[in-house]
């Protein structure tokens, strides 16, 4: 199958969701609820969907038809409360399942753009599965943070994707800021960095590569001067296991050269 190209411009913000500047993303401010802890319901819901139907349907897709394969469990074995899991962002449906499969039985729940909460339909069932708003304003920003203290400290998983941008299939990893990596040091508990690479099928090679997911060893934040370093520690893990796997490049970015360049090369 010949390889599929996307050239991009800006590593931190090209963004190549199927979804991207397709929807009117919803403003999440302080109106916006993020906890249900109260309502009976919402838990019924919860248990139903996210147990029940969705569960199952992920381990469907990414074991039969993604081919997943999980290496590294038993980096997870030690941990009984709740933890931030941060990977690599390049599966346009898998990076909503692929959490779940990592963590079973715990909750694995999600940052997601907003974007996700402002489709029809869709903004009434995800945030039953786990999905949790970036907020837009600072008054939701702290019912982010006050309901995702409370998760981890039910045992629950929070995972954040801190490239922030999809890029399907892309077999390497992009800078990412540090931002992110204040929630364990806010929340008292550790980070576990997974890594997602991609393998040629041996059968069945008309169609999109396996997927290998590999769990890196918790770091408590104790063990980090600060988030910085937490970051770099995740970082450099998440690149050595995509040099160690040779994550295949099913599709191949390409940077376009700027006007200036362009421009001075036809001189």
């Amino acid at each position: 199958m010949k390889k599929r190209t996307i050239y991009y411009t800006d590593e931190l913000n090209d963004d190549f969701a199927s979804t991207h500047n397709k929807i009117n993303a919803r403003k999440i401010d302080g109106k916006y609820r993020y906890s249900h802890e109260k309502n009976i319901f919402w838990k019924f819901g919860e248990i139903l969907l996210y147990r029940l139907i969705a569960t199952p349907v992920a381990a469907l897709y990414m074991y039969i038809g993604r081919g997943l394969r999980v290496r590294g469990r038993r980096n997870l074995r030690g941990l009984r409360g709740g933890y931030l899991l941060y990977g690599n962002h390049t599966q346009m449906g898998g990076d909503a399942f692929t959490p779940t499969m990592i963590t079973f039985p715990k909750k694995a729940n999600v940052l997601v753009h907003p974007d996700i909460v402002s489709i029809p339909v869709a903004r009434i069932l995800v945030p039953f599965m786990g999905a949790i708003p970036v907020p837009t304003d600072l008054s939701a920003a702290r019912h982010m943070l006050h309901e995702m203290k409370k998760l981890v400290s039910e045992g629950q998983v929070l995972t954040v994707y801190p490239e922030a941008h999809i890029w399907p299939y892309y077999n390497d990893i992009r800078h990412f800021a540090d931002a992110s990596f204040s929630y364990p040091f806010l929340f008292g508990v550790p980070a576990v960095g997974f890594t997602v690479t991609y393998h040629k099928r041996k059968i069945f090679r008309f169609l999109p590569p396996t997927v290998k997911v590999t769990i890196g060893k918790p770091i408590f934040p104790e063990e980090c001067e600060n988030k910085a370093e937490m970051r770099d520690k995740v970082y450099n893990f998440m690149k050595e296991t995509v040099e160690k796997e040779q994550s295949y490049a099913y599709v191949e970015y390409i940077k376009k050269e700027d006007e200036t360049n362009e421009d001075h090369r036809s001189m």
